[in-house]
């Protein structure tokens, strides 16, 4: 496969980050879509791990993995064009929305229209969830992803332990779990 062009990431991550609706799971599910699925440009391994090691990063981690998935397609230039495409136009949108929304915040109606979009999004959050856990499932992976997303859920609810904790528990969990042969 010929390497794809400057442009054409950049316009891949543009649409990305201006069309796509609840944060960067959502757009993580999009670029997932068009980056290993519709063109074929990166494996679903690549993607996961680039997605993964961005989740360790602090700050936005979104703009990590845009800009470790375009660099790992056309370098340096490539992940600063990502980065830009992927944050400035949304960035843009937000501050107009919340210029319009000190406007009209009082109306009755404006609190209900949040909720609904809220409830979207976890639906959205879902849906990309899936499209990660996917590949593990299709190899029938059930007690690895039981007991890591168990684990996992059940650190994160209780507070037990911070999102860096973990991870890094959940890393020496798969490793725990390869080396006791567990599927």
């Amino acid at each position: 496969m010929e390497a794809p062009r400057l442009g054409a990431i950049t316009a891949l991550f543009f649409r990305s980050g201006s069309f796509t609706l609840g944060g960067g799971t959502t757009i993580q599910a999009v670029l997932h879509l068009e980056l290993v699925e519709r063109r074929r440009w990166l494996s679903a391994a690549e993607f996961g791990l680039i997605y993964g090691l961005a989740r360790f990063t602090p700050g936005t981690n979104i703009l990590a993995c845009s800009a470790a998935l375009a660099w790992r397609l056309g370098g340096w230039a490539a992940a600063v064009a990502a980065v830009v495409a992927v944050s400035l136009p949304a960035s843009l949108l937000l501050l107009a929305m919340l210029d319009g929304y000190e406007r009209v915040r009082a109306l009755p109606w404006v609190a209900q229209a949040i909720s609904g979009a809220l409830v979207a999004v976890v639906a959205l959050i879902a849906v990309s969830s899936w499209k990660l856990v996917q590949p593990y499932v299709a190899k029938r992976r059930w007690v690895r992803i039981g007991v890591l997303t168990g684990g996992a859920a059940l650190a994160l609810g209780t507070g037990a332990l911070s999102p860096i904790a973990i991870l890094a528990a959940a890393i020496v969990g798969g490793l725990v779990l390869d080396r006791l042969g567990v599927a």
